[in-house]
């Protein structure tokens, strides 16, 4: 069962990471298939393959290996790819086999769920696969996100005969290690030291002692994010709303205007 594939006629973006495997080894470099791109087929020159001087090629590379590589040049009419081996570093070589291990596990869920006997695989494909990846951006993000919160299952609007097996599924084989929930605050004041206050209604809602993670992030004044990062789900939305009082209560306190929401408010969207 395929799963999350590009398109037949997609090329890779310069500086993309991806994963390809070892086709065949020349004297000047190793033709490289990309296994994300419907195994179109770039090249790995000598010089990108390490900082090092290259003595023998195979001493890092062989036949059939499977391998992290950097998107240097793509040329679509002429179907050439450059690719560099030596660009990537390790936490990124780390971070893109997971991301190709949470996706072929992904796709094995959903392939046992199609073989339940209750759906089909174009069913699977269609109603559960193609829902998750449009809103969580990948299949395993969007299992993992409904274990986290078995609730979210229904923002699928699958079939009501699915829903318990599939989150029987889910549940018996994605750990989550970790929840993630988000909240915002709108801080708006016009006193000469509203910008200094905000800061400060910030400050104290980053700082909530609590031991979740806390980040607020300022990408869309007067609207401000908040991330929490928690060992389970209630716990994370409890530190979200009281974190987000204490900062609302000391803005109002100091003539500002505040209110907390827990999905971005429609006149920041």
């Amino acid at each position: 069962m395929p799963r999350e594939r590009k398109k037949e006629d997609e090329y890779p973006e310069p500086g993309e990471i991806v994963i390809g495997t070892v086709e065949n080894i020349f004297k000047q470099g190793a033709f490289v298939t990309l296994d994300e791109y419907s195994n179109k087929r770039g090249m790995l020159h000598i010089s990108e393959i390490s900082l090092k001087w290259v003595r023998n090629i195979r001493n890092y590379v062989r036949e059939g290996q499977k391998t992290v590589v950097q998107i240097l040049r793509v040329n679509p009419e002429r179907g050439h790819i450059d690719l560099s081996l030596r660009r990537v570093s390790e936490g990124q070589k780390r971070e893109k086999l997971q991301e190709v291990k949470q996706k072929q596990r992904a796709g094995k869920l959903l392939e046992i769920f199609a073989k339940s006997g209750k759906v089909s695989e174009g069913e699977v494909m269609k109603s559960i696969e193609e829902k998750l990846m449009n809103r969580y951006g990948s299949v395993y993000d969007g299992l993992e996100a409904i274990a986290a919160d078995n609730e979210r299952i229904d923002e699928l609007d699958i079939k009501k005969i699915w829903r318990d097996d599939l989150l029987k599924l889910i549940n018996e084989n994605i750990k989550v290690p970790y929840v993630e929930v988000t909240g915002y605050v709108k801080l708006k004041s016009y006193e000469p030291d509203g910008v200094d206050k905000i800061r400060e209604a910030l400050n104290i809602i980053g700082s909530y002692e609590t031991e979740s993670t806390i980040n607020v992030l300022y990408d869309s004044p007067p609207i401000y994010r908040i991330n929490i990062r928690s060992s389970d789900y209630k716990t994370a939305e409890k530190d979200l709303k009281n974190s987000a009082e204490k900062g609302v209560e000391f803005f109002k306190k100091n003539k500002g205007e505040a209110e907390f929401y827990r999905e971005m408010p429609e006149e920041a969207s």
